[in-house]
C-alpha cells in the first residue's frame, strides 16, 4: 500500500471517528445539534501526519487534540468539564510515557490555574484538572505554552465578541492553545 493510500485511509477513518464523536456529543448533551467534530478530526489527522509523519508523536497529538476538542464542546455547552475528559487526556499521556516530565507537568502546570481559582473564584475546578491532565501528557514546557496560547485565544475571543458574561468556558480556548503549542 502506498503512503498516499494509507494517508487517505487514515483520513477517512478519522472522519468516521469524528462522526461517532458527534453522535456521542448529541447523546451526552441530549441535543439534536451537529457539532462538526468529523471535519475537525480529519483536519487534525491531516495536519499532524503532515508535520510529524506516521509516528507515535503524531498519534499522541491527534488523540490529545481530539479529546480536548470534545471537552471544549461540552464545556462550551454546559460550563462543565466532566471527569471522563480529564481521565482521557491523562491516558493519552501514557502513549510514549516519560515519568519525570509527566509528574513535573502534572504538579506545576495547573498551579497558576489553582491559584487563580482560589483567589478569584472565577476559574473552575474542571479547568484546573484539565491543566493537570494536560501537564501530565505534555510536560512542563509544552503545558505552559498550551496555557499561554489558550488564555491568549480566550482573551482575543472575549475582546472580539464583547462578551458580557461573567464566565468564559476555557476548555475551547485551551484546546486551540494545545494545538498551537504542539505545532509551534
Amino acid at each position: 500500500m502506498e503512503r498516499t493510500e494509507l494517508f487517505a485511509g487514515i483520513l477517512l477513518l478519522s472522519f468516521a471517528g469524528g462522526l461517532s464523536c458527534d453522535l456521542a456529543l448529541r447523546h451526552f448533551l441530549k441535543s439534536r445539534k451537529w457539532y462538526g467534530v468529523a471535519p475537525v478530526a480529519a483536519a487534525l489527522v491531516a495536519i499532524f501526519l503532515s508535520v510529524y509523519g506516521f509516528s507515535v508523536s503524531a498519534f499522541r497529538c491527534i488523540l490529545l487534540c481530539q479529546t480536548l476538542v470534545m471537552a471544549g464542546m461540552v464545556d462550551g455547552a454546559t460550563r462543565e468539564i466532566p471527569d471522563r475528559f480529564h481521565l482521557l487526556v491523562a491516558l493519552v499521556g501514557l502513549v510514549g510515557f516519560q515519568p519525570l516530565p509527566a509528574m513535573c507537568g502534572f504538579l506545576l502546570v495547573p498551579l497558576p490555574f489553582l491559584v487563580a481559582a482560589l483567589k478569584t473564584g472565577k476559574i473552575g475546578g474542571g479547568d484546573v484538572k484539565l491543566m493537570a491532565a494536560s501537564g501530565f501528557t505534555l510536560g512542563v514546557c509544552t503545558g505552559f505554552k498550551m496555557m499561554v496560547y489558550g488564555l491568549f485565544v480566550g482573551l482575543v475571543w472575549n475582546l472580539l465578541f464583547h462578551r458580557k458574561r461573567q464566565s468564559l468556558p476555557l476548555a475551547p480556548s485551551l484546546a486551540v492553545g494545545c494545538f498551537m503549542a504542539l505545532l509551534l
